[in-house]
């Protein structure tokens, strides 16, 4: 097992040992792949693409060790930033459109993530295969011969005139000599001549130069091909990357483990250990950060022995079961993720806690986008989102830049003070580097000018930018579930739209298609598109509400031919939008639309009831622990409090809080869940009000 940092154990006793659980507990990020708190939640840039301080992160350098010690206190469970003043700021799931229930179970209360460790996240990949670490060495069975350090099958590529000025050369280096060979047509054999000389020529190197149209290979001393020939000769000598081995694949499929941190922040971590681009690592989605999770991610031409070598450095993080592959992975390709959750201090009998998941296990959940696609700030996604589908740039940009309750106080004097001059020259100077989004704002409106807030938009990754416009598309869709729930009940009826296949909720893939300047789709429809059936009296009896798909609006989708389909258009007008607009005169705001069952049904629910006492006590095993051969949990025969473990598979894009929404009947947001936590007092917070017309509402039901 390999050693991290100055000698402690590779962990629980080092990683999670310390503090795992202290303070708040309950953010409720836990959507499927891709829209879990990285992505999706963004009011402000300290939830999006960053997290507490990646200016922090590690650098490959002599005090690796050091500053991974010493990584921020935010970065470390249970230290976080003093929040202002929040009063007001609870955006409630009634104000995104989340009010309905399936079942008519009265519900009961607990705590989600309490400690980060009681959510788990394993993705599922294409295959319908979980993804877990469970080696954190090289299998070098498993690998593909290194040509850098095999010599077989090179010999002949050389004729026995050359291969003897080559042994005279590497016997007796001359740095002033070099030797030219004429340079092999083909590119295979051209590899083989730098091979050999890598290979058994330890003290030489090689590169291929053009001069006069004729390619030769120059061969000299190392260290010492730039003292002759020309200065491009140089460059090319010193900055040339060793030719990768062809019989790797172009990709290292790996699998990343990490605790407490989201994807975005650990790859920051990778690019900045192995000093390469961002661009190099590719995953299929974005996990949670307050959870543990593991996910595969491919890099592009980096060799597993070079990675398996950073896990001693690396802190909540780990770097696991290396293969070669030809392709990398792209956004959106999974099946789903499994999550392992405990809820803990739960109040309830048994048998309201097994009737509420047999519910759940029989007829599903309303398959809402969670809170955290709106945003953890007082100003939501989808209002943003909503003034960039108007063309309202000024009003988006403002929204974003403004000052805000819930913020520090000095964030918030920050605001304050471009707001009353917007001087954004001044505010840059001052404004922390997480806040990535609003620095991206503010370097537009110097570039272009203090109101051109169009092309300052552009400044802001386009990601992020679309994340605003789907947040306004998922506030829409879930106010039309909603109402589709309450007026017409879990039955399909004519005019409805439905889909038998496997759907694989395919929301994500299309959100992120491309449009072109008129709004049709950049190179037409994918093979992930959707073509709906439309429910008619002859077919109603057969389909199931599990079969019915909502439309997320968009100027390329087909909408329910009935009552429902006319609600998106109603909704819109509210906000003093039509359809048309989804069909955005610049092609950075056109929205396809996509499709989006209405019901989901978890898979392989399962569920235990534990009994403990202490707090800090793990009920969750990790793939770490599991690799540790750490005991499985057991309950407590003494202990004075239950918990709840949930195990359940569901599809990509579909968010686990909204199935335990759906069993506890309570508000599944991050503030609502911090005032559960013991030494929180209810009538003392922000939420109080929220609290207690939740209360009043679980009593209801009960009666």
């Amino acid at each position: 097992m390999p050693r991290r940092g100055r000698g402690r154990n590779f962990g629980r006793g080092h990683w999670r040992g310390r503090g795992r659980g202290r303070g708040r507990g309950g953010s409720s990020s836990d959507a499927g792949p891709n829209e879990e708190e990285t992505s999706e939640s963004i009011g402000t840039s300290e939830s999006v693409g960053t997290s507490e301080d990646l200016d922090k992160s590690l650098e490959c350098s002599s005090d690796q060790t050091e500053e991974v010690k010493d990584n921020t206190e935010e970065e470390k469970e249970g230290v976080e930033e003093e929040p202002g003043d929040t009063e007001g700021v609870f955006l409630k799931e009634g104000d995104v459109g989340i009010t309905e229930y399936i079942s008519s179970s009265p519900g009961f209360s607990a705590i989600i993530k309490q400690r980060y460790s009681d959510f788990i996240v394993n993705e599922i990949d294409e295959e319908g295969r979980l993804v877990r670490l469970t080696s954190l060495e090289v299998d070098r069975s498993q690998m593909p011969a290194d040509e850098e350090d095999d010599d077989t099958g090179l010999d002949g590529v050389l004729s026995p005139e050359q291969k003897e000025k080559l042994d005279d050369f590497n016997a007796n280096p001359n740095p002033k000599r070099v030797i030219d060979i004429c340079a092999p047509v083909d590119k295979v054999t051209r590899g083989k001549v730098h091979q050999i000389v890598r290979v058994r020529y330890k003290k030489l190197e090689s590169d291929t130069l053009v001069e006069d149209d004729v390619r030769f290979i120059r061969i000299s001393v190392k260290g010492a091909g730039g003292h002759w020939g020309s200065g491009q000769h140089f460059r090319q000598q010193n900055f040339q990357r060793k030719p990768w081995p062809a019989g790797f694949g172009n990709y290292c499929r790996f699998v990343l483990y990490k605790e407490n941190m989201d994807t975005m922040e650990a790859v920051h971590k990778l690019t900045k250990f192995f000093h390469i681009n961002k661009n190099m690592f590719q995953f299929a989605g974005t996990k949670d950060k307050r959870a543990i999770t593991s996910q595969e991610v491919t890099v592009y031409r980096v060799k597993a022995e070079k990675l398996v070598g950073a896990n001693r450095y690396f802190y909540k993080m780990a770097l696991g079961n290396f293969r070669y592959v030809e392709q990398p992975l792209k956004l959106g390709q999974l099946s789903g993720n499994r999550f392992t959750i405990v809820l803990r201090d739960v109040t309830g009998t048994d048998e309201v806690i097994d009737s509420a998941l047999q519910s759940l296990k029989t007829n599903g959940f309303i398959n809402y986008f969670g809170m955290q696609r709106f945003g953890t700030t007082a100003i939501p996604t989808y209002r943003v989102g909503k003034e960039l589908l108007k063309s309202n740039y000024k009003e988006a940009g403002e929204l974003i830049l403004q000052p805000r309750p819930g913020e520090k106080d000095f964030i918030t004097e920050c605001r304050k003070n471009w707001w009353k001059d917007k001087n954004c020259t001044q505010m840059l100077k001052v404004l922390p580097r997480k806040y990535n989004i609003e620095r991206a704002l503010l370097e537009g409106l110097i570039k272009f000018g203090e109101n051109n807030y169009a092309n300052a938009f552009q400044m802001i990754h386009r990601n992020t930018r679309m994340l605003y416009l789907h947040g306004y598309q998922s506030y829409i869709w879930n106010h039309v579930a909603s109402d589709r729930i309450k007026k017409f009940g879990m039955e399909p009826m004519v005019g409805d739209l439905v889909y038998k296949g496997d759907l694989k909720d395919v929301a994500f893939k299309e959100e992120n298609r491309q449009s072109s300047a008129n709004g049709s789709l950049k190179g037409g429809s994918t093979s992930s598109r959707v073509s709906p059936e439309v429910v008619t009296a002859e077919t109603l009896s057969q389909y199931t509400i599990h079969d019915v798909i909502l439309p997320l609006p968009g100027f390329d989708v087909q909408y329910p031919d009935n009552e429902v389909g006319l609600w998106y258009a109603k909704l819109m007008a509210e906000d003093g939008l039509k359809l048309e607009d989804l069909k955005h005169s610049n092609k950075n705001y056109a929205l396809p639309g996509t499709y989006r069952r209405l019901i989901i049904l978890p898979k392989d629910l399962m569920w235990q009831s534990y009994m403990y006492s202490d707090v800090t006590k793990e009920l969750t095993q990790s793939d770490l622990d599991l690799l540790q051969k750490k005991p499985e949990p057991v309950s407590d025969p003494d202990g004075t409090i239950k918990a709840l473990k949930i195990e359940l598979s569901l599809p990509q894009s579909c968010y686990a809080t909204m199935a335990l929404r759906e069993i506890l009947k309570i508000d599944t947001s991050a503030a609502y869940q911090a005032t559960l936590n013991h030494g929180v007092m209810p009538d003392r917070s922000p939420t109080a009000m929220v609290v207690k017309e939740m209360q009043t509402k679980q009593s209801a039901l009960g009666q």
